[in-house]
């Protein structure tokens, strides 16, 4: 995307420097820009950007301003410092969008927000640009934020939110991954990119269950969110995983009951505690805590029958084909490239065995 909109975006840098032919402005401020694009077509791109902003705190008209920012962001682009393009169509957007086409300018945040998740970076100092590791900070959070803002329900804005998520998640900031993944669900339950924010938002769910969750919101969720994935995507290649960790998930609801349960009956309320465990019985049948559950219930109650278990529970974990190794022994032949069909050490074969130099050549 980023390099289709290569030669596009330097029409527009082009066409931005030379619109200010028809504009109303004091002196000062046009003769300003046209220094800046005298500067630009000899390829000056950065001071050119620096008298187009000068050109834009002189100008006393919004036509001159207008166009002042669209040839920074020209500029900006052209000498690749993305954060100050990024600024400067925020300007146009909030400032002049009538002189701009806002769609476009919207989809170019969308790519520099993209870029900087990535890994590009802008020099720290102009100066210094040379110096591979002066670098700024971090923008993706700042760029993606800010047209996610300005353009919620923009083409872009599905895998915008899926991208920002990702980035969250490897900085460590789970809560703030999933309600991304919430916007998605919510905002854009047609996009393709919904059916993976499901499956991530349900396993990131059940995986913080797992730290700590004490009122079982979390896993709650985590297993309703599982059971809805099966519901809408049976033929899905992720609906084998998404059973086996509701399957996972359920055990974690189930040793929670079972825990209450255990603290009733330690505390002598033994009828809380049945009906804990036999709520174990009949919402998770298949759970691990089930056995125990049952053995706990048949010695605390004399009317309980035990009941049939499914005939066979859903798997823990999915099903891997393994192969076994061949029983029968061959030479191993190592079949020189560049080494002058010379062996730096003598070639073994599968029994341990050394090769002879003449069975070797």
């Amino acid at each position: 995307m980023i390099g289709t909109g290569k030669h596009l975006w330097s029409a527009v840098a082009v066409a931005a420097v030379l619109t200010l032919t028809g504009a109303e402005s004091g002196g000062g401020a046009e003769a300003i820009y046209g220094e800046g694009r005298k500067l630009y077509l000899a390829g000056e791109y950065y001071d050119a950007a620096k008298k187009f902003e000068e050109s834009f705190f002189m100008a006393d008209t919004a036509a001159v301003r207008a166009n002042s920012l669209l040839a920074q962001i020209g500029a900006y682009r052209m000498c690749k410092l993305y954060y100050r393009e990024f600024q400067a169509i925020e300007k146009v957007l909030d400032r002049f969008p009538e002189y701009a086409d806002c769609r476009a300018l919207i989809k170019r945040e969308f790519e520099i927000a993209e870029m900087f998740r990535t890994g590009t970076r802008e020099p720290a100092f102009w100066a210094f640009r040379w110096v591979p590791w002066l670098k700024d900070v971090d923008r993706t959070e700042e760029v993606y934020t800010a047209v996610l803002k300005r353009a919620p329900y923009a083409p872009e804005a599905p895998g915008a939110h899926m991208n920002l998520a990702v980035f969250y998640e490897f900085e460590g900031m789970t809560m703030k991954s999933l309600e991304e993944l919430r916007k998605i669900l919510r905002n854009h339950p047609k996009s393709p990119e919904c059916k993976y924010a499901k499956l991530a938002l349900a396993n990131g769910l059940f995986e913080l269950s797992k730290r700590g969750d004490g009122d079982s919101r979390l896993v709650n969720e985590a297993v309703a969110e599982f059971k809805e994935f099966c519901q809408q995507y049976p033929d899905a290649p992720e609906t084998e995983f998404a059973r086996n960790a509701m399957a996972r998930a359920r055990d974690i609801q189930a040793v929670r009951l079972y825990e209450i349960a255990e603290f009733y009956r330690k505390n002598g309320r033994s009828e809380a505690s049945e009906r804990y465990l036999a709520k174990v019985m009949s919402d998770f049948p298949d759970s691990v805590s089930a056995p125990d559950a049952e053995r706990k219930l048949t010695e605390l109650s004399e009317n309980y029958l035990p009941g049939n278990f499914p005939a066979r529970p859903e798997a823990r974990m999915p099903d891997l084909r393994s192969y076994s190794i061949p029983a029968n022994a061959e030479l191993l032949l190592i079949s020189p490239m560049d080494g002058r069909h010379h062996y730096l050490r003598p070639v073994p074969d599968l029994k341990g065995e050394l090769l002879r130099k003449e069975d070797a050549k």
